[in-house]
Parts: structure tokens; sequence; C-alpha cells
């Protein structure tokens, strides 16, 4: 899957779960958690979303908070492979 398609994916994720929708300014570089769009207890939820378009795992352990900062963020942890 190409980048562009894996952001509007959790994009799209964010906007259906969000706790407060988010603006018209809402972008890849948004602080998700910051911002209030969405709570610590979505993490659990959208890790299991993030993997299930991975089709991998997430090691738990191996989570860093900042990885959640904004989508950006998110792909780059998530998807992006070294």
């Amino acid at each position: 899957m190409q980048e562009q398609a894996i952001k509007e994916k959790l994009r799209s994720w964010i906007r259906k779960h969000a706790k407060t929708a988010p603006g018209p300014d809402f972008s890849d570089a948004t602080h998700i958690l910051e911002e209030g769009i969405l709570s610590s207890l979505d993490i659990v939820e959208f890790v299991l979303f993030i993997e299930s378009l991975r089709g991998d795992e997430v090691d738990a352990d191996a989570i860093e908070p900042e990885a959640f900062t904004s989508i950006d963020t998110l792909y780059t942890t998530f998807f992006v492979t070294t």
C-alpha cells in the first residue's frame, strides 16, 4: 500500500473515532493527542487498526509515546521499514 493511501486510512479512522472533531486545518502534522482529537484510551483500539493495515503485529513494548504525535509520526513509526 502506498504512503498516501495509508495516511488517508489513518486520517479516516481518526475522524471516525475523534473525541473532538478535527478542524479544517487538520493535517498529517496535527498533534492528535495534544489537540484532544483522540484520547490515550483510544490508542489500544488504534494500534489494533494499525496492525490490520500492516498485516503484522505491533510490538507494544517497543512503542514510544511520540509515535502517536501525528499521522506523519504514525506512518514513519509503523509503516516505514528500515
